[in-house]
């Protein structure tokens, strides 16, 4: 191959940086296996997976940056339970409490608009609220997946229960 094609098919590569996959890597033990979307981005804290009528984005929870200067380094795991249930809620120290509470008030979260599962050894909580946005909590081993999907309960079911075990 000739100097200039080699140029030519580099350029290519370098403009036409698509890529498109169906299995997103959360850790060692667990995947999300979802639809061939139209479109993936990141930042460089989230991937961003786009339908063409709806979205799912995927990032950590950052215990300390969850809460502006509020540090939930070591709570985080029970904070989104107490999110999601009024009992674990009650188990937390009054202030973490408050903050769960209010968070879920945010996201729309009453006993009757949870789902909660188990994969393998994960624990996952949903909510879907009334302005089609979907919140799924991923309590890993290590760390606390979230997942924010702007479209119907049916797809925030799709992508839930597409969680499975690697």
């Amino acid at each position: 191959m000739g100097h200039f094609s080699k140029i030519i098919l580099l350029l290519l590569f370098v403009f036409n940086s698509t890529c498109f996959a169906d299995n997103l890597v959360l850790s060692a033990k667990l995947r999300v296996d979802y639809p061939t979307p139209m479109l993936i981005g990141h930042t460089r804290t989230s991937l961003l997976v786009k339908y063409k009528n709806w979205t799912f984005s995927h990032e950590l929870l950052d215990p300390k940056n969850f809460y502006q200067q509020i540090d939930l380094t070591g709570l985080e795991k029970n904070f989104v339970k107490g999110m999601f249930d009024k009992k674990e809620r009650s188990k937390l120290p009054e202030w973490i409490a408050v903050l769960a509470k209010e968070q879920a008030n945010a996201f729309g979260i009453t006993p009757g608009s949870v789902e909660r599962f188990l994969v393998g050894s994960a624990e996952v909580f949903t909510v879907h609220d009334k302005k089609n946005t979907g919140q799924i909590f991923v309590l890993d081993e290590l760390v606390v997946h979230q997942l924010t999907v702007l479209g119907s309960k049916t797809e925030l079911n799709l992508i839930a229960h597409s969680i499975k075990e690697r």
